[in-house]
């Protein structure tokens, strides 16, 4: 599994690296719109500028080249990597300093570039808006219909999730009863009404103005938007078929690797859609750079060209400046809290790591302490008196047993937790299945599969309960 999960990542992550890397360097800076995020004028071309411009270019898209190569280098290691937690830590690890070490250069470019411009007393005019009164309101792009029915569809699965869960249709599913794919397939379909919400407000956002002329305007911008909507919509149907690819996998069988090859599908198809976005997004750059004859320097907003923050600007959506999509206006209100939220997360993250960390490394123990049965790994999760055992059982070939995770753990060397054991849901897990053995007990009512630290171990704890 470790080696399944490395490859999905792989197909992830790098991918994800090259798009970055195409979009913030592109391999012609003079037919760009921005120069590692600042609007590019005719200045910038011409004489000893020029040359500085080309020079400074070239040396920052030469360190993002290299921390490209590291970080494929890199993954490939972590492939041979066995430990499942050590393996997560490094990926997580790899993941944060590949995308800053893509970004650096470009922040680093960005300082060197508005410098630059300082010197050459360029921006020192008065910034203002620029609207096309034209076009106002006109470029619109997104048909709401062509988005209902993906989520139609998708709240369709959701039915048939909870229907099944609820027994009212039969699947003889591992997870039937659990309300584990009702779950999955909720927060699926919360992913696809986000997106057509954003989807939605990208499309009404201010038309950006690039000429004097207002049918330009209209059909860079149509393009634009619709290049955007298009995609979109990809997005929404692979993001549903996904959706139902899992439920009906769910009902069939289950196995954890082709769970792993339908999430590697899943993220293959939409980074391929994503390069396809990014493709005919230069396209249509170059088609409409000869007719870009105003700029709306808004430079000074865009802290390293990648961040907006403009207490002047009550927006809080804002367009990209590089790549597709909006982000936030940190100076709003709403943006503030949306920044303090990352950080939270991203501290969650590395918690969560360590917390996993410390599973997989501490050994499962089983005691017995005044007549009760402790099940102790970080603290005691499970209590259970021996007179309360119904029935007890040991078993020394846990090959034969199916666990389908549905809340815990599920390590190479721990299972603990809620699980369906082959088809009985509500089961509780405690035990390293490396071991090989296992003791199944019923105690009011609630079945248990429990082992110790080691097999000796196990049978040991199982004699002493039956004397």
């Amino acid at each position: 599994m470790g080696l399944i999960f490395s490859i999905v990542v792989c197909v992830c992550l790098l991918p994800v690296l090259l798009i970055m890397f195409f979009i913030l360097y592109p391999k012609n800076w003079k037919k760009s719109k921005l120069i590692f995020g600042v609007a590019s004028r005719k200045e910038y071309m011409e004489g000893e500028t020029g040359d500085t411009v080309s020079a400074i270019f070239q040396k920052r898209r030469s360190q993002a080249v290299k921390v490209l190569i590291a970080s494929f280098v890199v993954a490939g290691v972590l492939i041979l990597i066995r430990s499942v937690i050590l393996q997560t830590t490094c990926w997580m690890l790899l993941t944060y300093a590949s995308l800053i070490g893509i970004a650096l250069p470009f922040v680093i470019g960005n300082k060197e570039m508005k410098s630059l411009k300082k010197s050459l007393g360029l921006g020192t005019e008065k910034k203002e808006t620029l609207t096309d009164i034209k076009n106002v309101g006109a470029i619109r792009t997104l048909k709401l219909s062509s988005m209902l029915l993906p989520n139609v569809f998708g709240f369709l699965v959701l039915i048939c999730a909870l229907l099944i869960d609820l027994k009212v249709i039969r699947a003889n599913t591992v997870f039937e009863g659990t309300f584990l794919s009702t779950g999955m397939t909720a927060i699926f379909l919360i992913v696809e009404f986000i997106i057509t919400a954003a989807a939605y407000i990208m499309d009404g956002l201010k038309n950006e103005v690039i000429s004097t002329d207002s049918d330009i305007n209209a059909n860079y911008n149509r393009a634009k938007k619709k290049n955007l909507t298009d995609f979109t919509v990809k997005f929404l149907w692979i993001h549903t078929i996904f959706m139902a690819g899992v439920l009906v996998f769910n009902i069939l069988f289950y196995s954890e690797i082709v769970m792993m090859a339908i999430v590697l599908g899943y993220f293959v198809m939409l980074i391929l859609g994503m390069l396809a976005f990014v493709r005919r997004d230069r396209k249509i750059e170059s088609r409409y750079i000869n007719e870009m004859t105003v700029t709306e320097d808004e430079d000074d907003y865009w802290i390293g060209g990648l961040l907006y923050y403009n207490p002047k600007n009550k927006r809080l959506n804002i367009k990209k400046r590089m790549g597709p999509g909006s982000t936030i206006n940190m100076a709003h209100p709403v943006g503030k809290i949306v920044a303090a939220v990352i950080v939270l997360m991203l501290i969650f993250c590395f918690g969560s790591m360590v917390y996993v960390g410390m599973a997989e490394a501490t050994p499962i123990k089983l005691n017995i302490e005044e007549n009760t049965l402790i099940c102790h790994h970080l603290s005691n999760d499970y209590e259970i008196e021996i007179d309360s055992i119904e029935s007890i059982t040991y078993d020394e070939n846990i090959d034969s047993l199916t666990f389908a995770k549905v809340a815990g753990f599920g390590m190479p060397n721990l299972l603990k937790g809620s699980f369906s054991v082959n088809g009985e849901n509500g089961c509780k897990v405690f035990l390293n299945p490396e071991n090989g053995n296992y003791i199944k007990l019923v105690s009011k009512g609630v079945t248990y599969y429990l082992g110790a630290a080691t097999a000796e171990e196990t049978k040991t704890i199982y004699e002493a309960l039956v004397e």
